[in-house]
């Protein structure tokens, strides 16, 4: 089982409630790398997500997630309400190795893909120093000023 639980307001789950949420999972959920653009450079995250008409497994669901409960837009007038609960990043790719044991083939199958390409990615700390390092390098400090200029700046 994970470390989860570290904090006061997140409980670790006990092996009921991950059984329960994999047999979920299994038939209503899905695992996948989403992306995400930030300043002109892509990000890759795993994620888990469930949607259904029942707020109240859903809500159970986030409260597992240490999330909350959304609202799905209704595209079709007259269909139920439908709600999601997801977790994304580190917390899905715990959540994906705790449920693992209880997944069928084909769900094992997809979170190996998804987990494979997560472990293959940079970690977000190393990525971060990385671009801070090369942020820093642009700029030259002036040895009569003190002050940062960048490398186009005259007279330097």
């Amino acid at each position: 089982m994970s470390a989860r639980g570290t904090s006061k307001d997140e409980a670790t789950p006990t092996e009921v409630e991950i059984a329960w949420l994999a047999g979920l999972l299994e038939g209503e959920g899905s695992f996948a790398m989403i992306r995400s653009r930030v300043g002109g450079k892509i990000y890759r995250y795993p994620q888990i997500i469930v949607n259904m008409t029942d707020r109240d497994v859903i809500a159970r669901v986030a409260g597992l997630f240490g999330g909350s409960v959304y609202d799905v837009p209704r595209y079709i007038e007259g269909r139920k309400l439908a709600y999601r609960a997801q977790i994304t990043g580190s917390g899905a790719a715990q959540w994906m190795k705790d449920l693992y044991p209880w997944l069928g083939e084909r769900r094992r199958s997809r979170i190996d893909e998804v987990l494979t390409e997560y472990r293959a990615q940079e970690p977000t700390q190393v990525r971060r120093q990385r671009a801070c390092s090369e942020a820093a390098a642009k700029r030259l400090r002036s040895d009569s000023t003190g002050q940062f200029v960048t490398g186009d700046s005259p007279g330097i």
